[in-house]
């Protein structure tokens, strides 16, 4: 009887298949109707794991600017800071989750650096003072960047979220961080979203995260 018990189950799991996984879209757009790139989006669902031996990210340094201005990693990544321009940088970081200051240099290889801390470091140069980028170390597995054209997808989550939390430098909300609630919508669906972001370079006064970590 215990035999047949279990060759059943067995034959039920079989005909059940794999779990679903559930998945949203979302088309982010600022309030001119131009499209969001750079966002991180995040379902609150299960903690990131631990990635030390994933690929080293970078963040580059063109025509006096950091690229990409929002990098997205996970905890225990690591970050290389190379530099393509023909002149001098000294990248820096004053944020709680790291502290480091790399050495001035040109065309040079500098040691990449280690983010084991979720959270936002904010990264400045001490000679361009125009240059800010921020490195997302994100504390959740189901992470998504905006592309381009505004639009993310965050899919094989294990469960439909009740809720969705947007983060870019320029949101104009507390923490820079937009709640979205997406308990009514179904898997698969598609949520086109307008957000409160000023781009610096259309307003004088905007609220955005600064090399020191502040606003």
């Amino acid at each position: 009887m215990r035999l047949k018990q279990l060759i059943a189950c067995a034959i039920t799991a079989l005909c059940a298949g794999p779990l679903s996984a559930s998945e949203l879209t979302l088309s982010l757009q600022d309030e001119d109707g131009n499209p969001v790139s750079m966002a991180v989006v995040e379902a609150r669902l299960a903690p990131a794991d631990v990635q030390t031996s994933a690929p080293v990210a970078i963040v580059d340094q063109v025509n006096r600017q950091f690229v990409p201005m929002v990098l997205r990693i996970n905890p225990g990544q690591q970050v290389s800071f190379p530099n393509s321009d023909n002149v001098r940088h000294h990248v820096y970081s004053f944020s709680d989750i790291k502290q480091f200051s790399t050495p001035l240099y040109a065309d040079e290889n500098v040691e990449p650096v280690q983010f084991d801390t979720p959270g936002i470091a904010v990264l400045g140069c001490n000679i361009h003072d125009s240059m800010v980028a921020y490195v997302y170390v994100s504390a959740w597995q189901d992470t998504a960047l905006s592309d381009d054209t505004g639009q993310v997808t965050l899919t094989g989550m294990a469960e439909q979220p009740p809720a969705l939390y947007i983060w870019h430098p320029w949101l104009q909300t507390p923490d820079n961080v937009y709640e979205l609630d997406v308990s009514a919508h179904a898997d698969g669906d598609r949520i086109e979203l307008t957000l409160p972001v000023v781009n610096p370079e259309q307003q004088f006064g905007f609220r955005a995260l600064l090399p020191g970590g502040s606003q």
